[in-house]
């Protein structure tokens, strides 16, 4: 057995060129004495990480490395593992862009490590922290998002179908029988062995070949019948909404409690009986608790709160050209203001 972790890299788009906003491999994950893999969505290795332990996807499953550029997203992982059975366990699969994401952190992840794969031991499936929010219970009342028509307004890109097929494959009515689950949407998930992982990927087989064959090619159209187009993304992948939105079903149907790494320390989380508890505090300044708070209380109330539909209105005043430029890291006042057109661009 030796402990791992896989870094899913897909260098040239999110590392190579750093003059487009784009940052470069973080230097805790190549200077570390830890035993990190990168798991390359790039089809050759970038002269950056030559030397280290690489894996390229395509060369281990070219069909499942398509199949993941068009629908899976980080899933391709997981897919071309249980198939192929090339991984190192226990292990954990994080993303290249980890400490981009959790910049509420306050540990280093290579202090941890140690930590995080004792719990695993423990529990049998762990997962990291994303997107710096605070670990809540996230609702799935949905009902009243139609009535609101939510989706003009914040991220919801889900359809009545959506539920209904949930119910029909796995005989779990949202939210009457799943109303709540922890707000850990991501794929920062570890597995004690190569059995935690084919049990969880194993359980979520009916849906992916509801809509896929046994090629992972397409068979059923995703949207928008089952997921509502969002445009919030450049390559914008449905299925990966619902893989989201599921992510903690395996846990919640087979009452399986699981810990979690989160900013203010380690948890046991258990869906099934909607509990919460704290295994070990990791001390946090309160000058960070307390710009935090306000931070993610502001957040919440522009993307989720009272003042989402503001924003939404403003966000489709902002023309095509000046939105594209600040999702690429080119966002300069007088550049934008040239190519929308509210300036001339002098000799």
């Amino acid at each position: 057995m030796a402990e791992t972790i896989y870094l899913i890299t897909y260098h040239k788009f999110n590392h190579g060129n750093h003059t487009q906003g784009k940052r470069p491999v973080d230097s805790r994950f190549l200077k570390s004495d830890k035993n990190y893999a990168f798991y390359l969505i790039d089809q050759t290795c970038p002269p950056l990480l030559e030397g280290k332990n690489i894996v390229i996807e395509k060369t281990i499953d070219p069909e499942i490395h398509e199949a993941g550029a068009a629908h899976f997203g980080e899933w391709s992982f997981l897919l071309s593992e249980a198939k192929n059975s090339f991984c190192q366990y226990p292990f954990f699969m994080i993303s290249s862009r980890f400490y981009e994401k959790n910049g509420w952190l306050v540990t280093d992840l290579n202090k941890e490590w140690d930590r995080l794969f004792g719990y695993l031991s423990r529990f049998g499936w762990g997962f990291l922290p994303s997107y710096n929010r605070p670990l809540r219970w996230i609702n799935y009342e949905w009902k009243h998002n139609f009535e609101n028509e939510a989706w003009n307004h914040k991220f919801f890109p889900f359809t009545q179908e959506t539920f209904r097929l949930v119910e029909e494959l796995f005989q779990v009515r949202i939210p009457e029988d799943y109303h709540y689950c922890s707000d850990l949407y991501c794929n920062y998930i570890g597995f004690q062995s190569r059995q935690h992982l084919l049990d969880y990927v194993n359980f979520y087989k009916p849906l992916i070949d509801y809509f896929f064959d046994d090629r992972w090619n397409l068979k059923k159209e995703i949207s928008p019948r089952y997921m509502r187009p969002t445009g919030s993304f450049k390559n914008e992948r449905p299925f990966t909404f619902y893989l989201e939105l599921l992510s903690h079903l395996f846990f919640f149907k087979n009452k399986i409690p699981f810990f979690c790494l989160h900013y203010n320390g380690y948890y046991e989380i258990n869906e099934s009986t909607v509990q919460m508890r704290q295994l070990l505090n990791i001390p946090v300044p309160l000058y960070k608790r307390i710009t935090r708070g306000l931070g993610w209380r502001f957040r919440k109330s522009m993307t989720e709160g009272s003042l989402s539909p503001w924003r939404a209105q403003v966000v489709k005043r902002i023309p095509d050209p000046l939105k594209k430029m600040y999702r690429h890291g080119k966002f300069k006042l007088k550049t934008a203001l040239i190519k929308t057109g509210l300036l001339k661009e002098f000799p």
